[in-house]
């Protein structure tokens, strides 16, 4: 129906503007939130107007009487300072109940995103340990985004980008070197700050131990030490040798992605692909970019460093590529992973990251339009970290410290559906508190608990209805006995899900899916609680029935999107 508004709008400004006064672009039309003021709303008149030296209501009165008739139309009017509001027939708004119990589990997928090829990046942490809490609203987010562009028709990509090769991945070797130390020899016990502690730390170096026995064992160990990392690495690399060093990365590095992809299927997320950073070493990619920054003047050398002119892109100041030890930074490879992705022809890249990497995002836009040239789009959605409160206590999430909570010990302690729908619940560049009482608690004031017993409550209905040899005979023209205002209620918020289902994807919001499923489950306890479903009156009681079997698709089509379950029974 949006679409429908959009093009009777677009008509209607192309017969007021006969010599193409008006550029039209963008036509914004929403859903409205107070159905007194319609069911669809627009602010094209405010936006248009002072191109045609108007007032905008006058140009809105303009706009309204240039829209064709429409059979889905009944009144449209003018609200406030200029917006536009349509109202849709009861017929046309019915008909959706007839539409949904045809398509089932496929209303509200659509062809909007058809022929987008789109590569979703999203998590990327670190293999440095566990995933924990604060990695795992990006996932939900992420994974619950992938599963709207494909609703929408575009062909998705969920892929995980795997930081094997830089110096976090040095550091996490170490750590697991000189706990495999300790366990040999107690006397090598010693505190050096910034290695990583967390007991699956001593796991690797153990699991290392039984497999290798004395393989990795340096003498002394302590003598070695420098007050920097940077020379304590180097010195590690050099005496143990540079091979057997790669093998304890390697060996590190295996175990947590194996406990990250772990995680990330108990919480409902599958990727596509798991792209290693250092395979951009191993075939060259990196140094070829390198070059090729250099050839077309986007570097200088400084101080024996190599630098990006990134302040020329946009940034706040150049940035090292090559340090002066001759490793490499982040961005370096950073920049030819994103190569990579656009030699991949997708037509959208997004990548999902943390709200603390704002300021990397000019230079990796920066980065991205040089090798681009248009062929791709880069789209960056930052997502605030959630902080964990038990009662009153916010729980640390410090991996180095190795005092944190492990997002599958939140999986396991609330489930995985309160889990992801807790972290979609708020708009994802907003600051959230997890509550996990309340993501535990099975009352009306955990939104889960409280969607999903809607719906079981319709599954209920269903079963009373075959325990007393009723039957559900749906016929369409009884659908306009549902008259009761909470009726025609359910029935309008059934109506707006495709438009639902296609802002979530082009704003990047799953967070108005939430609202919506939050707000359908309010309208399904309303009508439960104060109507009968399974009354005398068979043709009432089967449109009854076709209106909450409606609204069970409804939410089974969008608890899919979500990533949780819609149980039966509870």
């Amino acid at each position: 129906m949006k679409n429908i508004i959009i093009d009777l709008i677009k008509e209607s400004l192309y017969k007021i503007n006969k010599n193409d006064d008006i550029a039209i672009d963008n036509i914004e039309v929403s859903l409205c939130k107070n159905k007194k003021f319609g069911d669809f709303s627009s602010n094209v008149a405010m936006k248009y107007a002072s191109q045609n030296n108007e007032n905008p209501r006058d140009f809105a009165k303009k706009i309204i009487n240039a829209i064709e008739d429409n059979n889905n139309i009944i009144k449209i009017e003018i609200a406030g300072p200029g917006f536009i509001n349509f109202f849709i027939s009861k017929k046309t708004q019915f008909s959706i109940v007839d539409k949904i119990l045809e398509d089932k589990n496929e209303y509200g997928k659509n062809n909007s995103g058809e022929n987008s090829k789109i590569l979703i990046e999203f998590v990327s942490a670190n293999p440095t340990g566990p995933l924990h809490v604060g990695h795992g609203r990006g996932a939900a987010f992420g994974d619950c985004l992938s599963n709207l562009l494909s609703e929408n028709g575009c062909e998705v990509v969920k892929e995980y980008y795997v930081n094997d090769a830089g110096k976090q991945i040095d550091i996490l070797t170490l750590s697991v070197l000189q706990r495999y130390h300790e366990l040999i020899n107690s006397d090598d016990k010693f505190s050096y700050e910034g290695l990583y502690k967390g007991d699956y730390v001593w796991d690797i170096a153990a699991e290392i131990h039984r497999n290798y026995k004395l393989d990795y064992f340096i003498e002394d160990l302590k003598k070695h030490i420098n007050n920097s990392i940077d020379l304590y690495i180097f010195n590690i690399k050099n005496i143990l040798s540079v091979n057997k060093f790669l093998k304890i990365k390697e060996i590190s590095v295996e175990y947590i992605l194996k406990d990250i992809k772990k995680t990330l299927s108990i919480s409902g997320i599958d990727y596509n692909s798991w792209f290693l950073e250092s395979s951009l070493i191993s075939d060259n990619s990196l140094e070829n970019i390198i070059d090729h920054l250099d050839k077309n003047n986007h570097t200088y050398n400084k101080e024996g460093a190599l630098w990006f002119k990134s302040k020329e892109l946009g940034d706040e100041k150049d940035r090292v590529l090559i340090k002066e030890n001759k490793d490499h930074t982040y961005l370096s490879t950073d920049i030819a992973y994103h190569n990579n992705k656009i030699a991949r022809n997708f037509n959208k890249v997004i990548n999902i990251w943390g709200a603390d990497h704002h300021g990397y995002v000019s230079r990796i836009n920066g980065a991205f339009n040089i090798f681009s040239n248009g062929k791709s789009e880069l789209i960056i959605l930052l997502v605030q970290f959630a902080n964990l409160y038990r009662g009153d206590e916010k729980v640390s999430m410090s991996t180095r410290s190795g005092d944190f909570v492990t997002l599958e010990q939140l999986v396991k302690e609330v489930g995985k559906d309160a889990t992801r729908f807790f972290y979609l619940a708020r708009k994802s560049d907003q600051h959230m508190d997890f509550d996990i009482e309340l993501a535990k608690s099975n009352d009306s004031n955990n939104p889960v608990y409280y969607i999903q017993y809607a719906h079981a409550r319709i599954c209920s209905i269903f079963r009373q209805l075959d325990e007393n040899k009723m039957h559900f005979d749906y016929n369409k023209n009884y659908l306009d006995l549902l008259v009761e205002e909470e009726e025609i209620s359910i029935i309008k918020k059934l109506y707006s899900y495709p438009d639902i289902i296609i802002n979530s994807s082009s704003k990047y919001e799953p967070h108005l899916l939430t609202n919506y499923m939050r707000e359908l489950a309010q309208e399904i306890h309303s009508y439960y609680n104060k109507y009968q479903v399974l009354i005398e009156n068979e043709k009432l009681r089967n449109a009854r029935l076709a209106l909450i079997k409606s609204a069970k698709y409804v939410f089974e089509n969008s608890s899919k999107i979500i990533g949780i379950n819609m149980p039966e029974k509870m």
